[in-house]
């Protein structure tokens, strides 16, 4: 993996270590709700919808030997694909994007209910935001 997308990756990685350590703290839980985006996550997944205008197609899979997911997406009738990385807990997705796989080119923050995936994408500075709306495999 490259060292730019490794260094992004870092904070993602300490919060998730940080977690894990509060977790194993005696008479600490960590629930996984039935049906929730963190469920369903820990298999391969492929949703389509939209992206502000676009349609896009959208593959996240877990990580290997970490925690977090990975993944990227395509806007149709385009040929690049993007990269992500990120974070699910429970239902609440958040995400960082990459075109070139080492500077930070958006953020994805969503949330999981009745099976669509909506949220907000925005700049890494925030200056242009849009929604989205994906569901597992459909559109």
């Amino acid at each position: 993996m490259k060292l730019g997308v490794l260094k992004l990756l870092l904070p993602l990685v300490l919060l998730s270590s940080a977690a894990l350590s509060a977790a194993q703290q005696p008479g600490a839980a960590v629930a996984v709700v039935p049906g929730s985006l963190q469920d369903i996550v820990r298999k391969p997944l492929v949703l389509r919808g939209t992206l502000g205008d676009d349609k896009i197609q959208l593959s996240l899979r877990p990580k290997v030997d970490e925690d977090g997911l990975e993944g990227q997406y395509f806007i149709f009738g385009q040929g690049s694909q993007i990269l992500l990385a990120g974070e699910v807990d429970q239902n609440d997705l958040m995400m960082e994007e990459s075109h070139n796989g080492k500077d930070v080119s958006g953020q994805w923050e969503g949330s999981f209910k009745n099976g669509v995936l909506s949220g907000t994408w925005s700049t890494l500075d925030g200056s242009v935001t849009k929604p989205f709306s994906l569901k597992a495999g459909v559109q």
